[in-house]
């Protein structure tokens, strides 16, 4: 005899390099196949990698062995009424507050591996400006910056595409 649940769940093969940076209870955006979002929350992080079939390969890459995360959807409700369908999940592994943030596509990488930020003044002047980078936020393409010369309310310079 078998059994299965109506419970919504999200099941994530997860590189089992990063199984230390999650854990049960952190957030999650969940992306749904028509493009909407809905927060989730970890419920497992496995403890057993798995490696793919022999000759199985991404790339001509062999895959990397992978633990299974579950996540519960916050509001079930809002992921429709998808079965088995493909979403994308960003995973909150950390967050600070009160902190400066610019758009990853402000940095400029110098010499050396450091980085950059191109700030306008007031008088239309452009000049470099030398970054510490922190956290990362993948989904909204930000990163957090400090450095002297750096201030809250000053206009940074983004490429146009």
């Amino acid at each position: 005899m078998a059994g299965t649940s109506t419970t919504r769940e999200v099941t994530i093969d997860l590189d089992a390099a990063q199984q230390s940076q999650v854990k049960a209870g952190d957030q999650v955006a969940i992306t749904l196949p028509d493009g909407s979002t809905t927060p989730g929350v970890i419920s497992s992080v496995g403890s057993v990698a798995t490696s793919p079939p022999p000759g199985q390969s991404v790339g001509g890459n062999t895959s990397p062995p992978t633990i299974t995360v579950l996540v519960k959807p916050t509001d079930p409700a809002a992921t429709g009424t998808w079965d088995q369908a493909p979403v994308n999940v960003a995973i909150t592994t950390g967050n600070v507050s009160n902190v400066l943030i610019v758009p990853v596509d402000a940095l400029l990488a110098q010499p050396g591996g450091s980085y950059a930020v191109e700030v306008a003044g007031t008088d239309g002047i452009r000049r470099l400006v030398p970054v510490t980078l922190g956290l990362f936020d993948d989904v909204g393409g930000l990163v957090q910056a400090s450095g002297p010369g750096l201030a809250a309310g000053q206009r940074v310079v983004v490429p146009a595409l």
